[in-house]
């Protein structure tokens, strides 16, 4: 069972992502913008570098939030401008339109930026309700009680090797009402998990094993009829050989079985049919023994 105190690492994990982005789309431009003025102080005249500031906002934009962005675009406005006045070559218009071109360069950072978050909320609010989807489709699938399949996951899970033959048995707990009013029904619940890990461990990968309502079970077994019901035969022996240990209590396990061919999916009404009337009928002399 998932439980609340799995969930901090998720907290941790986006903090770590938060700082990366701070640094690839702030931290990282100033210093790129201390890089370039540098450069410009060294070679003459001053301001021959000042115009490639206009690629560090767009650098930002790759990594950072718009408002990062727009941080980073303020700073390499604010550098270019301080370093125009302390260190122009006395050119003002040329100053005035490399300001011009880093306004526009900011503009198109920060919209660019503000696109890319979108889409990447877009693309994360896709994955999460595909998940999501993934999740309903696997409860619906499957037993909540015996994390077996349900009969939908049964069948959907048959119609996957439709035109093979398999063998299809009906599995009933003998007197599992007794068990429920003898221990009560928690006890009658961890009875029925512990008989279907037991039915599951017994089986082959391929084939199915599925809680088919109440205390029934549905096992279908890959193969002809000769073998498949050898199987079955031996699945049921390991399962019902020993009692089934619960608080000190220990819980005998009788089951009663019927068998029938499943030559396609669409023969599947028949061989339930045909398995469960094999079944009342062994339940039937049973009773009469």
């Amino acid at each position: 069972m998932v439980t609340a105190t799995q969930e901090p690492p998720a907290p941790r994990a986006a903090t770590r992502s938060s700082v990366s982005a701070w640094l690839l789309s702030v931290g990282v431009p100033i210093l790129i913008i201390a890089i370039i003025l540098i450069a410009d102080v060294i070679e003459s005249p001053k301001t021959a570098y000042v115009g490639v500031l206009t690629a560090v906002p767009l650098f930002a934009a790759i990594f950072g939030t718009p408002v990062m962005t727009a941080i980073t675009g303020a700073l390499t406005l604010l550098s270019a401008w301080l370093f125009g006045l302390t260190a122009a070559d006395g050119n003002v218009t040329a100053q005035t339109i490399r300001l011009l071109m880093i306004a526009i360069a900011v503009a198109i950072a920060i919209g660019a930026a503000a696109l890319r978050e979108n889409r990447e909320r877009q693309l994360l609010r896709a994955e999460e309700e595909a998940a999501y989807a993934e999740r309903l489709r696997i409860q619906a699938m499957n037993d909540p009680l015996t994390g077996l399949l349900n009969r939908r996951g049964a069948i959907e899970a048959l119609e996957a090797h439709a035109e093979t033959p398999h063998v299809l048995a009906v599995v009933d707990c003998d007197d599992f009402k007794d068990v429920n009013d003898a221990y009560g029904h928690p006890i009658g619940d961890r009875y029925l998990q512990a008989l279907a890990g037991r039915l599951r461990g017994s089986v082959s990968t391929g084939d199915i094993v599925a809680r088919w309502g109440g205390d029934e079970f549905l096992l279908v077994i890959h193969g002809d009829e000769a073998p498949g019901r050898l199987v079955v035969d031996r699945v049921i022996a390991q399962a019902s050989a020993q009692p089934i240990a619960l608080d000190m209590m220990s819980i005998p396990v009788s089951l009663s079985f019927g068998v029938a061919p499943l030559i396609s999916r669409g023969d599947l009404d028949r061989a339930l049919t045909q398995a469960d009337a094999e079944l009342y009928q062994i339940k039937r002399d049973k009773r009469r023994e």
